[in-house]
């Protein structure tokens, strides 16, 4: 027997800029973060705001990601770790 469900969900795009693919594959910095951005964006589709810098920082790595009124995200960098220092 097989469960079956239909959910709603916005839809929702996702674009990587050419600086964000290079620098990844460079540094090797994990992507885990690209689905909570994908999760905070549709939760908060009204409130997030347009063509604005916004910086996810999960430790591990940091994404900067932007969105457009399409409600495209464009990964614009990231890196390996946080911003923050250790102390």
């Amino acid at each position: 027997m097989s469960i079956k469900y239909k959910a709603k969900t916005p839809i929702l795009r996702v674009n990587a800029r050419e600086h964000f693919w290079v620098k990844g594959l460079k540094k090797g910095f994990d992507l885990s973060g690209i689905s909570l951005i994908t999760e905070h964006v549709s939760d908060n589709l009204e409130e997030i705001p347009r063509y604005t810098d916004i910086e996810i920082d999960i430790g591990i790595a940091t994404i900067v990601y932007s969105v457009d009124r399409n409600n495209t995200i464009h990964l614009i960098t990231g890196w390996a770790g946080s911003r923050e220092k250790v102390a």
